[in-house]
């Protein structure tokens, strides 16, 4: 049991420091090391509009979405370009499911950190399922 309990603690630190935790902590001297955390803390820009909501809830913060141009500076998630499936194939239930009841590091962030009403939930996996299409498509060429 205390090697579960560590390893969700450093978790847990993990998911502040790439979500914007913590941000009053005091940075290691160095000018990389002050771009970095300025680069984590501004929004990554995209001309795909639907990258809009990501955008603006903050998603990008730990996840790329490189389908819709829009790179993370943490990478910390994965790319959620592919959440439609991997969703389904790492946690066995439907990506709205898990929207709606989110498990692991998804659980705390969606809980404490990011607020997607249901009209916000719905257009994420709409967008992530024309993604998952999009991609469909493309190998079909």
């Amino acid at each position: 049991m205390q090697v579960h309990s560590s390893h969700m603690i450093v978790a847990v630190v993990l998911l502040l420091a790439a979500c914007g935790g913590e941000r009053d902590s005091p940075q290691p001297a160095g000018d990389s090391a002050r771009a970095d955390v300025s680069a984590v803390s501004s929004a990554p820009a995209s001309s795909d509009p639907r990258a809009a909501i990501f955008i603006e809830k903050g998603c990008p913060q730990c996840h790329s979405i490189s389908a819709l141009g829009v790179k993370s500076p943490a990478e910390v998630g994965p790319d959620l370009t592919i959440a439609y499936t991997d969703v389904r194939s790492r946690f066995n239930m439907e990506l709205k499911d898990f929207l709606q009841n989110p498990t692991g590091t998804m659980q705390i962030v969606l809980s404490s950190q990011i607020k997607l009403s249901p009209a916000e939930r719905d257009s994420i996996v709409e967008i992530l399922e024309d993604l998952h299409e999009e991609s469909d498509d493309e190998e079909d060429k």
